[in-house]
C-alpha cells in the first residue's frame, strides 16, 4: 500500500473516531441535563414547603440560594458543550466522506 491510500485510511479512520467521540459527548451532555433537572426538582421543593408562610419564606433563599447558583451554572456549561457533538459529527462524516474519495480516486491512478 503507497503512502496516498495509507493517508486515505487515516482520514477515514479519524473520521470514525470523531463520530464516536460526538456520541460519548452527547451522552455526557444528557447525564448532565439529568443531575440539573433531579437538582432543580429538589430546590423548587424546598422553595414551596417554605415559601408556603411569611415567617419562614426568608429561609427558603437560605437554603437554596447556593444550590440554585451551581444549577445555573451547570445550565449555562451545559449550553455552551451543546453544539460540540454536532459539529464533531459532521467533521466526522466529512472526513469519512473525503477519505473515501480520496482512496477511491487514488486506487483508479
Amino acid at each position: 500500500m503507497n503512502s496516498k491510500k495509507i493517508l486515505s485510511v487515516v482520514v477515514i479512520v479519524v473520521g470514525g473516531v470523531l463520530l464516536l467521540f460526538s456520541d460519548n459527548v452527547a451522552d455526557q451532555i444528557a447525564a448532565g441535563k439529568l443531575q440539573i433537572q433531579q437538582g432543580q426538582q429538589s430546590v423548587n421543593t424546598i422553595d414551596s414547603v417554605f415559601s408556603s408562610n411569611q415567617y419562614t419564606k426568608p429561609f427558603s433563599k437560605t437554603f437554596t440560594g447556593s444550590a440554585q447558583k451551581k444549577i445555573n451554572a451547570g445550565k449555562a456549561e451545559v449550553a455552551r458543550y451543546e453544539n460540540l457533538p454536532r459539529q464533531l459529527r459532521i467533521g466526522g462524516i466529512i472526513l469519512i466522506v473525503v477519505g473515501i474519495g480520496l482512496f477511491c480516486f487514488w486506487k483508479k491512478r
